[in-house]
């Protein structure tokens, strides 16, 4: 009911009918806050415009002031007695405008929370007012007929009295200037125009009238007549005049033409109510009955092309000029004026003409030659029309595609060269490598070579908007509304970004780098084309549109066509290139500026298996504790866990250590937190058995004594926890045995007599001696396995402080380009002896010699060379090898296919890939499939009795001639096994049972979706498999539904007729004909009877059968071919069945959407619903395709 543009902020304001009013973030498409104080609904809004303030009127009688930032109400304006209409805030004074339905208008002072005054005059509801954007005048609406202008210049100069009642009937505040009649019915809206004396209305009478503001008078100076129902709002947009209505329509009307509105925007069940506009940002907002949608009347993107290392542009009906290499921006010529600037430039790479297309008028181009700066322009502009691509391909010749989607090719003259059959429904053509244009058809994307006169590659991606390819045509990114596609120049995929909540605007390759730039609504960000990793490089305040970039330079246009050239300082992604391409010295410079900070940048070091670097971001002790356990760091743990003496992280810490070998540190962590059971262990793995008996004697626990007793030999210990706790017999036996002979007379004698002669008769055996343990105190040794640069440096504390610059040898001549940085070590050192490609430095005085004599030289190293520094020492030490990666880990991370996850068992990761790829939103139908993939891949071995089985996953192995493959699941091959299903589907749906026949084929979509094939052919033989089951999939749906209402006759036959309209085999569509046949004969819709009988004979079917339809046939002749139902069916006009409502859609009225995952079409008004076919994915969701194969990714 009310909308409301934020001044500042990407916000809008809107009032609902229900009493919320809600604040929406429109690039963000996220809403904000959400108020529901109002007991009525809300039919006014609007915010201030400095202060974080906005004001509501709503049918509860009250006008309300909110500070967004308190997220609160601040008070009520109480006064009005009736419906409060619309409400607006003052741009100078603390006014507030108010009308409502009780005849008045008021004007309140919002800092005093008071009733300025009232205006009265209007004998009806007022159903508008505003305040003049610059003058000191205010307007109303009213249904009373008239629009009237009050002059409210007194309030400026007026001293509020709040001794003195408010006047309900008359005051001298605010006198009206102008009554404006004209209208035959109720006005529900005026509007001041911006700049102009213009003032536009709308009223019931559906007509829209424009006043102009003179010099003590106001008169009409024309109308516009369009709306078929009672127009609701209406304003003014710059040079235009939008209306919206109950005619379900916005209207956009030219002030200066009586040719009817330019532009219509319908919708097919929603009443038009209110609308709001934002000029800066060209963005209009309509509020309808089921919510808001805002929009532009015209595209702000500048079309831009790259040639010859100049840009080209169009910027205000001219063409601009960029030499990068010069930085020289020039303006060569202007454009023929058109209603809307062009969409794409093409340039010819032969000379300077270039091919201008615009979308308008049913899409034409114009061919024209751009002048070098300083040259005069050729007028001579040649013009295509029904057009809607033209680009060039090669020198002197350029591509057009007409309406029926033939391909034309034509030369620089504009005349026809010769045309070429469409490709695959193709509606745009992108341009591409010399020789090669880009056709994009509704689910793919073709790369088409000309003089073949055939496609190359193609892809399956839907919804492209733009195709950008890198300075060497070697790679392209295909940009769709929330998605890139970064492929090879054959069109292989390399990843897939993927923007859940913002449009996605533009991409440039870096020309030095392997990285993909791109911006979305509100950001720059980056993508690491190595391995698709993703960034923000910063927020943008407005929209910008990359044209190229290199290193840290970035060149891109802004909305208003100005080119800017902007030097970024992207050191995250310059720290993540130098650490993937181990470049340590550079990413060592960058960690001493301290200029990174973040726990993501923490996350993404330990998952790049880097928690050694990792410890040089953070400062909190146990986050560091953590990545030195990580990283095998032990000095830097233990320091760590002095630091916070938390027995948690003394556990860790000696289990840590116990698995590198450290047991000094093992047994000093088990110390600090009392493991006696862990620490005698140690004890007993070193044989440190005086450290072992010190535990004994300080322990209470009788079992420790006892168990740790046996390892020492101390017989004592354990005779006397024996009689402690009444075992005489076994203290007896255990004396005797070690001869201690007092000590068993006297355990004897304190026994029972009868229990002292049963161990007399027992013979017992002398206890074998306990060996002499040898103790060893050193630690585990470590595998000989190098330490990493940075395990070096965290051990040398003079290391990380400073590293100094790789100094240049002073090699002249011809050698000296040998000395070129080859292996991107930054000159490391360290490596040159290594890679052999330092230089050694001749000693003074050395005559030269033979190319291997060095090597015989005996040096004297004395004494000193065996004395190395603890540094030195410690930076050729050995630690134990890391644990290599597990085949489930390198599954997730290397495979795009969702079934490689699932055998790894990540099905989380298995679930949004199958987002991206086919847009899942609904994963429980296929709980049963992940299951049956995963304990296929996986094995389990049994293990002994007391222990839990050992799984394991079932891998396949490469080749002996090709063991550089990675390594995949071992997944049974299933693709047989749908075909063989879809035959026992046929069966059950030849026999008429079709819930049986609707769970097989709805399981073959769903194991079709993860099922793995190795080649095209195979592939291809999967997607006709997809095909049949989703075909019969929709006819259930639609028999299903048939059955659910038996009852109405008109439906039922509709149905019926529709399940013939799926693609089923002859046989079953036979029988379906028969059956609507038969439904629409005893409904006397006797037409459609004869239609479906003719269609029957159509399939050459058996002599009964084509009996029974030709008796139709004549039958419904004999009662004149007539439906006593209204059927809605056209079998002369082809359609396709919106999957949601079950109504056919035929061709030419609307654009229906498609389910991702089974390409089941619905109308546009369902987007975001469920599909009825599937049940696992969202209509008109974006997806990049399923991937069904490793071939499709490589």
């Amino acid at each position: 009911k009310g909308i409301a543009f934020h001044p500042q902020r990407p916000w809008v304001l809107c009032g609902l009918h229900n009493g919320v009013v809600q604040i929406w973030d429109y690039r963000m498409r996220t809403c904000v806050d959400r108020y529901e104080e109002h007991t009525g609904p809300v039919r006014g809004v609007d915010f201030h415009a400095s202060q974080p303030l906005f004001v509501t009127g709503s049918d509860d009688h009250t006008a309300r002031v909110w500070n967004y930032k308190l997220k609160r109400c601040l008070f009520a304006l109480h006064g009005h007695l009736d419906f409060v209409r619309t409400v607006q805030f003052h741009k100078e004074q603390p006014w507030i405008v108010s009308a409502s339905d009780d005849y008045t208008i008021r004007i309140w002072n919002w800092q005093n929370r008071s009733c300025y005054t009232a205006l009265t005059g209007h004998n009806h509801y007022v159903m508008s007012a505003q305040f003049h954007p610059r003058e000191d005048l205010l307007i109303s609406a009213s249904t009373d007929t008239t629009i009237r202008i009050w002059d409210i210049s007194a309030l400026r100069v007026k001293k509020a009295d709040s001794s003195l009642p408010q006047d309900l009937f008359g005051n001298t505040d605010a006198v009206v200037k102008f009554i404006l009649e004209g209208h035959e019915k109720s006005v529900n809206w005026a509007s001041f125009h911006p700049e102009k004396n213009l003032i536009v209305s709308g009223s019931e009478d559906r007509t829209i009238r424009l006043w102009r503001m003179e010099e003590g008078r106001c008169v009409e100076t024309d109308s516009f007549r369009g709306h078929s129902n009672i127009i609701s709002c209406v304003t003014f947009f710059k040079d235009q005049i939008i209306s919206c209505g109950e005619d379900r329509t916005i209207r956009v009307w030219d002030m200066n033409s009586r040719a009817g509105p330019t532009h219509t925007f319908r919708r097919d069940n929603d009443r038009f109510w209110v609308l709001a506009c934002l000029p800066e940002q060209n963005l209009i907002a309509a509020g309808h009955d089921n919510g808001m949608f805002i929009f532009k009347l015209q595209r702000e993107r500048p079309a831009f092309t790259i040639a010859n290392n100049t840009l080209y542009w169009v910027r205000d009906q001219s063409v601009r000029t960029y030499d990068f290499a010069t930085k020289t921006e020039s303006n060569p010529m202007n454009l023929r004026r058109h209603n809307y600037p062009p969409i794409t430039i093409s340039c010819n790479p032969g000379d300077s003409s270039a091919a201008f297309w615009y979308e308008s008028d049913n899409g034409f181009f114009e061919l024209c030659t751009i002048p070098k700066p300083g040259q005069a322009a050729n007028q001579d502009i040649k013009k295509g029309v029904q057009f809607s691509s033209a680009v060039f391909f090669s020198a002197g010749k350029f591509a057009t595609l007409d309406r029926t989607n033939q391909i034309l090719i034509r030369n620089a003259s504009n005349d026809l060269s010769k045309p070429l059959p469409p490709v695959g429904n193709s509606n745009r053509i992108f341009p591409g490598p010399s020789g090669f244009i880009l056709l994009r058809g509704p689910d793919n994307v073709y790369l088409f070579h000309v003089a073949q006169k055939s496609v190359v590659a193609e892809i399956q991606i839907s919804g492209v908007r733009y195709a950008v390819w890198d300075k060497d045509f070697n790679r392209l990114a295909l940009l769709t509304k929330n998605s890139i596609q970064v492929c090879t120049r054959k069109l292989k995929p390399i990843t897939t970004i993927f923007e859940s909540t913002v449009r996605v605007k533009s991409a440039a390759f870096d020309d030095d780098r392997d990285v993909l730039l791109f911006s979305t609504s509100n950001h720059l960000k980056y993508c690491n084309l190595r391995n698709g990793e993703c960034g923000t490089i910063r927020t943008t305040d407005n929209v910008i549109y990359l044209v190229r970039a290199s290193q840290n330079s970035v060149w891109y246009l802004t909305r208003q066509g100005k080119i800017v050239l902007e030097e970024i300082d992207n050191l995250e992604l310059t720290f993540k290139l130098a650490l993937q391409q181990e470049r340590f010295r550079d990413v060592l410079k960058i960690i001493q500026s301290k200029k990174l900070k973040g726990q993501a940048l923490v996350a993404y070091l330990e998952k790049n298996n880097h928690p050694e670097i990792a410890m040089h971001f953070v400062s909190d002790p146990w986050i560091r504790f953590n990545l030195a356990v990580e990283s095998g760091a032990m000095d830097i743990a233990k320091a760590s866990a002095i630091e916070m003496n938390n027995p948690e992280a003394w556990r860790i810490l000696a289990e840590t250590a116990t698995r590198f070998g450290d047991i000094q540190l093992a047994m000093l962590a088990n110390a600090k937190i009392s493991n006696s059971h862990g620490l005698a262990y140690q004890c007993l793995l070193t044989g440190n058995m005086s450290t072992m008996q010190a535990l004994i004697d300080k322990s209470r626990d009788p079992h420790f004594v006892m168990q740790q007793g046996l390892y020492t030999g101390d017989v004592d210990k354990r005779i006397n926890v024996l009689a402690k706790s009444g075992q005489l017999p076994l203290a007896y036996s255990l004396a005797k045995s070690n001869g201690k002979d007092e000590i068993a007379e006297q355990l004897l004698a304190s026994m029972k007599p009868e229990v002292a002669e049963r161990c007399l008769k027992i013979k017992v055996f002398p206890a074998q001696a306990v060996p002499e343990v040898h103790s060893v105190q050193d630690n585990w040794p470590a595998l000989p396995i190098q330490e990493s640069f940075f395990s070096r440096m965290l051990k040398e504390p003079g290391l990380l402080d400073y590293v100094p610059e790789a100094q240049s040898d002073a090699v002249t001549g011809a050698w000296g380009d040998d000395e070129d940085d080859l292996f991107g070590d930054g000159g490391d050192k360290e490596n040159d002896e290594e890679l052999g490609s330092g230089v050694v430095p001749v000693a003074q005085g050395g005559g030269g010699g033979g190319a291997w004599d060095d090597d015989d030289l005996e040096l004297d190293l004395g004494g000193d060379a065996t004395s190395a520094s603890p540094s030195a020492t410690t930076a050729t030490s050995f630690v134990l090898p890391r644990e290599g990666e597990a085949l489930p880990k390198h599954w997730v991370d290397h495979s795009q296919l969702p079934t490689h996850h699932i055998a790894a068992g990540s099905f989380q990761t298995a679930i949004e890939l199958l987002r991206k790829q086919v847009g899942i939103v609904n994963a429980a139908p296929l709980e049963s499939i992940f299951m049956t993939i995963w304990a296929s891949a996986n094995a389990s071995l049994p293990s002994w009795s007391l222990l839990p089985s050992h799984a394991f996953p079932l891998a396949t192995r490469p080749s002996d001639d090709d063991m550089q493959s990675k390594h995949a699941p071992l997944l049974p091959k299933s693709l047989s096994s749908l075909t063989e299903r879809i035959n026992f589907g046929y069966q059950a749906t030849q026999e008429g049972r079709f819930v049986d026949a609707a769970n097989i084929f709805t399981q073959i979509l769903y194991s079709a979706l993860l099922c793995v094939v190795d080649d095209k052919k195979q592939l291809a033989e999967l997607q006709a498999v997809q095909t049949v089951a989703r075909e019969y999939s929709a006819a259930f749906v639609i028999d299903t539904l048939r059955k659910a209402n038996p009852t109405d006759d008109k439906r039922n036959i509709e149905l019926a007729i529709y399940f013939t309209h799926c693609k089923l085999q002859n046989s079953h569509v036979a029988l379906g004909l028969n059956q609507a046949m038969v439904r629409a004969f005893k409904g006397k819709c006797f037409k459609t009877a004869g239609i479906l009988a003719r269609r029957i004979l159509d399939l050459d079917p058996s002599q009964d059968v084509a009996l029974k339809a030709r008796k139709v046939i004549d039958e419904a002749s004999a009662k004149g071919n007539t439906d006593a139902l209204t059927i809605n069916y056209d079998d002369r006009n082809p359609f396709q069945l919106c999957v949601v409502d079950m109504v056919p859609m035929y061709r030419g009225t609307v654009e229906p959407i498609k389910c991702p995952f089974c390409f089941s079409a619905a109308h546009p008004q369902h987007k975001g619903k469920l599909c009825t076919v599937c049940k696992v994915s969202r209509l008109g969701d974006s997806s990049i395709g399923q991937i069904n194969g490793v071939f499709q990714t490589n």
